[in-house]
């Protein structure tokens, strides 16, 4: 026990005197005595008596609550506390992992099993054109058509405001199934018939541009009235207002909620398989019919990620600049 000690007293004091030591000692001694403790004491794989499991339970928590201080302290690197962060997560999905006592053989084969996907790759690069096709197309004449109502809400108009307001109210109350159910199914007996395609495109920019309507009104009016006034006043007529004054600063507030509404629009277009349109799940649940399996439906969940999560971190990545813009 002496020799241990006087090692340990030793290796501090070989390391002691480096500055990055003193920086992060508690870090470094916290961490070998926190790590010492899982190899000692730390029930073996599988599902633990309920000391056992105390003791998974108090580890992780003592882990959970070094990762909360190194958070909290403003001094340590920001690249640090994320390397934390991720640790504190991927430390509870290994441990859940480890001694959950789930029979993962049974999950493997059951959502992941990637063997029986023969002839599915096909059905799902289709699938996944289809819905960036509609979601590409809604998204743009969305944003169109909100911009222009948005525009004209402003004006003041009471005639204008009437109709708008309408369309604002019933598509933003109306459920986006309903829309798209009558579009493609009750249109027809009044002679107008659209293919599934261009029905389901239809039903979600009418829900779409409503909601951006606001998005857009409400950015166009929080610019403070002062701005229009010193634009007249040096000879700018309305359009020009407009395009070089009221719609740079508004794009800047509507960034963020017009995101979550293209975001939410992606995600919708799995409602068009009710009027048969070929999108993303319609292909994964014809799949699941097809293998006998749920994996179609669990690698679909994972194409929506790997599509959406970089089109949010872009916008945000887009929203810092703007707003590293704005202080300069």
């Amino acid at each position: 026990m002496t020799y241990f000690r006087s090692s340990i007293q030793d290796w501090h004091k070989r390391w002691a005197h480096q500055p990055w030591f003193r920086r992060y000692e508690w870090l470094f001694m916290g961490l070998v005595g926190w790590l010492a403790f899982a190899m000692l004491v730390l029930p073996p794989f599988g599902s633990p008596d309920p000391l056992g499991a105390a003791t998974v339970i108090s580890w992780y928590l003592a882990g959970f609550t070094m990762a909360g201080i190194l958070l909290t302290d403003r001094e340590k690197p920001t690249l640090l506390k994320r390397a934390a962060s991720l640790s504190v997560v991927a430390l509870f999905f290994w441990l859940f992992y480890y001694y959950s006592g789930t029979r993962w053989d049974r999950v493997h084969e059951q959502f992941f099993n990637f063997s029986r996907m023969d002839g599915v790759w096909e059905l799902y690069a289709q699938g996944l054109l289809v819905t960036l096709q509609v979601s590409i197309v809604s998204a743009v004449l969305s944003i169109i058509f909100g911009l222009t109502f948005g525009i004209l809400r402003t004006r003041g108009n009471p005639v204008l405001d009437l109709f708008l307001g309408l369309h604002v109210d019933i598509f933003r109350a109306l459920p986006l199934i309903v829309s798209m159910v009558l579009i493609f199914y009750a249109l027809p007996f009044l002679g107008i018939r659209l293919p599934a395609f261009w029905a389901a495109v239809l039903a979600l920019v009418l829900m779409n541009s409503a909601y951006q309507t606001e998005i857009f009104r409400a950015g166009i009016e929080s610019i403070p009235r002062g701005q229009l006034d010193a634009a007249r006043a040096l000879g700018l007529g309305t359009g020009a207002t407009l395009r070089h004054v009221i719609l740079p600063q508004a794009f800047k507030i509507v960034i963020p909620p017009l995101t979550n509404n293209l975001v939410s629009l992606v995600k919708d277009t799995a409602v068009a398989y009710v009027i048969t349109v070929p999108e993303l799940l319609t292909t994964a649940q014809q799949a699941v019919t097809w293998k006998r399996t749920p994996t179609p439906l669990v690698l679909s969940m994972f194409v929506y990620l790997l599509t959406l999560i970089p089109l949010i971190h872009l916008t945000r990545r887009l929203e810092r600049r703007l707003n590293v813009g704005n202080v300069r």
